[in-house]
């Protein structure tokens, strides 16, 4: 058996995945929740008892047509927020984070475990198959929306420089 082919390699390679999936679901989170601040500060700031409703400007008559603009937008966004779902969304994601983050927890304790005894035996061994076992679970409550290839590309090339081969241990075989 050759040092790439080591069984603790699959530790790594979850570990990394793991990470991967924290990093990319992190930004969905973070698009989330900038959509979900957008549409509430554009109906906040257009509803009639508004600080902004009330400015001088709006009375204008550049005003007046901007302002009905706004109070279209407004209105649509008013309809779609509910159909988009965006607070589900948020909880969701906010979910699958915590649960990746805590897969990648259970990892990197592996990682440590191994790089400190110096080899990968039963006891990492079936820390590892418990962390697999949560990883299924994470991934049937994964949504399946298409990806986002440039993100995914942006957090693999994070994950290669957090984690880069020369960083794992590997035991002898």
């Amino acid at each position: 058996m050759t040092n790439s082919s080591h069984p603790v390699w699959s530790v790594y390679d979850k570990l990394r995945t793991a990470r991967l999936n924290v990093k990319y679901y992190t930004h969905e989170l973070q698009t989330l929740k900038r959509w979900n601040l957008l549409i509430d500060v554009v109906l906040a700031a257009t509803t009639s008892t508004s600080a902004i409703a009330g400015l001088w400007f709006w009375k204008s008559v550049l005003g007046n047509i901007i302002w009905q603009y706004i109070g279209v937008l407004s209105a649509v966004m008013a309809v779609i927020k509910p159909i988009l779902k965006l607070s589900d969304r948020i909880k969701d994601t906010q979910n699958i984070v915590s649960g990746y983050s805590g897969l990648e927890y259970d990892l990197r304790e592996i990682k440590a475990l191994v790089e400190q005894k110096q080899k990968y035996d039963s006891k990492e061994q079936d820390a590892f198959i418990k962390a697999i076992k949560r990883e299924k679970e994470l991934v049937e409550k994964t949504p399946v929306p298409g990806e986002k290839r440039k993100v995914k590309a942006t957090c693999e090339r994070e994950v290669r420089l957090e984690f880069p081969k020369e960083s794992f241990f590997v035991p002898n075989p």
